[in-house]
């Protein structure tokens, strides 16, 4: 009778393992939705960002090469400023969510694994990467205008470069917190439900 009692609870326990299986695809079915719209929201904005972004480099280096003559340490610096960006923006585009590249059909784990690290990469970047361009950006910006204001007396010279500084830190500190609130906003729902799914999946095996 013991046995026969172990017998019938431990059928008990596999067919409820079975019954949630369907809940689970369909949980990653969701998920999956989910991100598609996700990505596709992130990719207009992507698209409107990056051709923002064309469009204004396009228009300093017009203003800085062409509306008057220029010296070698002006060329060199802009060329330094736009390849900066260019990496920069490059490696950020990299790490965008791909929904082709998940996998979904083996492991449910390893699609979760697949997109929890995405977003922890993107987040890395703005933490670590963004504050290192914006250092990178401050320092070409000042070779740049020691050129331009050669004109200007030392004490206007320092205060400029001092104010210019200033300000780009603070540009670069709202725009990591904004990011960051993005963030937390957009990502973060969408990666606490995998988690919660990620534990659930765990607790079965």
């Amino acid at each position: 009778m013991i046995e026969f009692d172990a017998l019938k609870k431990n059928w008990q326990n596999q067919k409820s393992a079975a019954d949630m299986k369907p809940d689970f695809d369909n949980a990653v079915s969701s998920s999956l939705s989910k991100l598609k719209k996700f990505e596709k929201r992130i990719l207009k904005i992507n698209i409107a960002k990056t051709t923002g972004i064309i469009l204004i480099v396009f228009l300093f280096i017009w203003s800085m090469l062409f509306a008057s003559p220029v010296s070698t340490l002006t060329i060199i610096a802009v060329a330094m400023l736009v390849i900066a960006i260019v990496i920069f923006w490059t490696k950020y585009l990299r790490i965008q969510l791909r929904t082709t590249k998940l996998n979904v059909n083996e492991n449910s784990l390893d699609f979760i694994d697949d997109v929890l690290e995405n977003f922890s990469a993107q987040r890395e970047l703005f933490k670590k990467d963004f504050r290192l361009f914006g250092a990178v950006l401050i320092i070409i910006i000042n070779i740049l205008y020691l050129d331009l204001l050669n004109g200007m007396q030392l004490l206007e010279r320092v205060g400029f470069h001092i104010f210019m500084s200033a300000a780009l830190l603070a540009v670069l500190f709202v725009g990591i917190k904004f990011r960051m609130r993005r963030f937390k906003k957009e990502n973060e729902p969408i990666e606490n439900e995998l988690i919660k799914m990620k534990e659930d999946l765990e607790n079965i095996k």
